[in-house]
């Protein structure tokens, strides 16, 4: 069966996540809180989950109204498989629909494939290493799961192509989880943990526009 998404929405969780991405748009436009241009011929919207999705219905009302022929839930992961590094742009195998997968034939766009777990909570090493544990773990994220609910209520194909942000081993800096200096070492942490997440947001940004043009 041949599927064509020429109109497709991609989801980040937060708008900083996203922002090299939306800016990469030709003839764009805002509606109803939506950014909405194209990639080539592709008609590209652009919404803005929130941590854990925190408007699930205000999600699926836009799902409905929009009515993409595609969605890409995209944005950042943590690490759950060892040899993951920050940068790696990974295929959640278990959220994501067989047809999207077959749009993108023989495509090398992806470091690995796994299955991925919502977590409701940021989770660090201990939590990371008791998941290594199940032997099947890709990646964690807030809200994949939740946006799947969605697609498949809706029946709308998904895609769901995340970037690893930190790895298996590593803990989010306490300024990036609303906690505060502990340590002489923590305020170094998070200048480094930016600095390195300005870089991959832009590198996102040029993987996901190679990824909508490998869609056939």
């Amino acid at each position: 069966m041949q599927f064509c998404f020429s109109r497709i929405l991609v989801t980040f969780a937060l708008r900083q996540e996203g922002a090299p991405f939306a800016r990469r748009l030709t003839q764009c436009a805002v509606r109803n809180g939506l950014i909405l241009g194209h990639i080539g011929a592709k008609e590209i919207a652009v919404y803005w989950l929130g941590v854990g999705i925190k408007r699930l219905d205000l999600f699926e009302r836009t799902v409905a109204e929009l009515r993409p022929h595609l969605i890409v839930n995209s944005g950042f992961a943590g690490g759950i498989r060892s040899l993951l590094e920050p940068g790696d742009l990974v295929l959640a195998t278990n959220y994501s629909f067989p047809e999207t997968v077959q749009a993108l034939g023989n495509s090398h766009v992806f470091s690995a494939g796994g299955n991925f777990v919502t977590v409701t909570e940021i989770a660090g090493p201990e939590k990371k290493a008791h998941l290594q544990l199940e032997g099947s773990i890709l990646a964690i994220d807030m809200e994949t799961e939740r946006v799947a609910t969605v697609c498949r209520k809706l029946a709308v194909p998904l895609l769901t192509a995340r970037m690893i942000s930190d790895r298996a081993d590593e803990a989010l800096p306490n300024l990036f989880v609303g906690g505060k200096l502990q340590a002489p070492g923590d305020l170094f942490h998070a200048i480094h943990f930016a600095a390195r997440m300005l870089v991959l947001r832009e590198k996102l940004a040029r993987r996901l526009c190679h990824l909508i043009e490998e869609l056939v």
